[in-house]
């Protein structure tokens, strides 16, 4: 089935404190999927972030962001006041330093009247009980050690000394409570907003990072999983090597996984990552694919990532866990970066779609035609993703050869929105699936619209929000019709 849809973040929705929630603007957004004929919403990671903001570096592989949970919808199930509700406002860039002061005192409130949903809490917490557990003692320990990064805790705290733990869980039963709260609300929000995007038509394609922060409570709780010294110090990070984009490659600085002590348990922690995250999602998008064939181990300590080397990855023994585990899943695979003959194997043997971006297609200027190849129909077709340029600033930026390049496959002339003609030559694909940023429906450039510039930390990463009045009902019938005329 050929089949389209739209990549826009949770937080980049028009909600009106201050970020994309899971209220209102959600719903509304689901409609004017529908109205536009599209399948699809793809969203990035919804773990909770903290310093610099990046959905790709949450505190937990299992835990939701609470900047998500809708404060209208706690309204409506008496879990809070009128007079609670913050000042509405609306921006186009989301302030992460506001939500932090203002955010976690309403949900604070709520939890006060958390015994209006006590059943469906106290089942919450049962069948979570394996991350839910371990989450809330590293957010109370965090406040505990004035949220400094866990292995420079006290010792008991950083060890996990067994009296210590059970000491902690005694006497701060309530604030220990209030963080699982906080899972519930949003578990909850975000389940009846997946159902009204199921019963009217709409998957969501979620997204899981490879890797995990070292400041995490999967590296505190888990450590053996991972490649640590004696000191729990990560002997290896990860990241990519140098290319013609980055002299000296990118360092993520993520523990690398000790896969070999992961293979022993026949990848517990893999399989119920995969497991959970399709009670949120329809279709899971998988990141650096490439690092399960083989992944790139940068010393840990180095200024970047010139000194690294390649290591063997887990391949298709993960996989066949997974599936083993799951059965017939719609999994998506971001196999962009280097690529070798390995990672193109593990793909063709694992059966999923990859990923296709227009903007890293072009030819080498001297042929007819931009694109270098041909693209496969198992494959999801993007202008960009969250990483990338918009596509008018791409095109924009451009030297004239390859502008009269891409106007020829595109078939864009002067009078033309060059943005609109791309998306169109997209559409127009054998790729079995269609993936628009919304920024690239809009036309936004990268001052306006671009979601994050890979290997920066900044204010205006993660942090783009669209406006109402971005999704018109004039957008809507044109992505309609053309969605229509290529047979999606």
């Amino acid at each position: 089935m050929r089949e389209a849809g739209i990549l826009l973040h949770i937080s980049s929705l028009p909600g009106k404190y201050g970020v994309g929630t899971l209220g209102e603007c959600a719903y509304k957004f689901v409609d004017f999927l529908k109205k536009s004929g599209q399948k699809i919403w793809q969203i990035l990671p919804i773990g909770q972030t903290v310093y610099g903001d990046s959905p790709y570096s949450p505190i937990s592989a299992f835990a939701y962001n609470p900047y998500f949970i809708d404060f209208d919808l706690l309204l409506n199930d008496g879990l809070i006041k009128e007079e609670d509700l913050p000042n509405e406002f609306h921006t186009s860039r989301v302030n992460y330093d506001y939500l932090y002061k203002t955010n976690y005192p309403i949900l604070s409130k709520a939890y006060l009247n958390h015994k209006l949903y006590l059943d469906e809490f106290n089942d919450f917490k049962e069948s979570n009980d394996d991350w839910l557990d371990d989450y809330s003692l590293f957010m109370v320990l965090r406040e505990i050690q004035e949220y400094k990064p866990w292995n420079l805790w006290y010792h008991d705290a950083k060890y996990k000394n067994i009296v210590h733990i059970n000491w902690i869980k005694e006497n701060y039963k309530k604030r220990l409570d209030e963080y699982k709260f906080y899972q519930f609300l949003f578990y909850k929000q975000f389940k009846a907003l997946k159902d009204y995007a199921n019963k009217n038509g709409i998957l969501i394609m979620g997204d899981m990072p490879i890797y995990c922060s070292y400041d995490s409570v999967d590296v505190w709780a888990n450590p053996k999983d991972f490649d640590l010294d004696e000191n729990l110090s990560p002997k290896f990070v990860a990241g990519c090597p140098p290319d013609m984009f980055s002299s000296k490659g990118q360092l993520w600085g993520n523990p690398l996984y000790d896969w070999n002590k992961m293979k022993s348990d026949k990848y517990k922690f893999w399989v119920k990552r995969v497991k959970y995250s399709f009670k949120l999602y329809d279709i899971l998008r998988i990141d650096h694919f490439r690092g399960f064939a083989g992944y790139y181990a940068i010393p840990s300590g180095d200024s970047d990532a010139t000194r690294g080397h390649w290591e063997v990855g887990p391949g298709y023994d993960l996989f066949k866990e997974i599936n083993n585990n799951l059965g017939d899943r719609r999994i998506v695979a971001e196999n962009l970066g280097f690529l070798t003959k390995d990672v193109f194997k593990l793909l063709d043997k694992c059966g999923y779609p990859g990923m296709v971006i227009f903007q890293f297609e072009l030819g080498d200027g001297m042929r007819h035609s931009p694109i270098k190849k041909e693209f496969k129909s198992n494959n999801i077709f993007y202008t960009g993703t969250h990483d990338n340029q918009t596509i008018m600033s791409f095109y924009n930026q451009q030297n004239e050869l390859y502008k009269s390049l891409i106007d020829k496959v595109c078939n864009i002339s002067i009078m033309d929105k060059p943005n609109f003609k791309i998306i169109e030559y997209a559409m127009k694909t054998k790729c079995d699936v269609v993936i628009i940023p919304i920024q690239d429906y809009l036309g936004l450039t990268d001052e306006d619209g671009r979601m994050n510039l890979p290997s920066t930390v900044s204010n205006s990463n993660w942090s783009y929000m669209a406006r109402e009045f971005d999704f018109s009902n004039d957008l809507a019938k044109y992505i309609k019709r053309i969605t229509k005329e290529s047979g999606r």
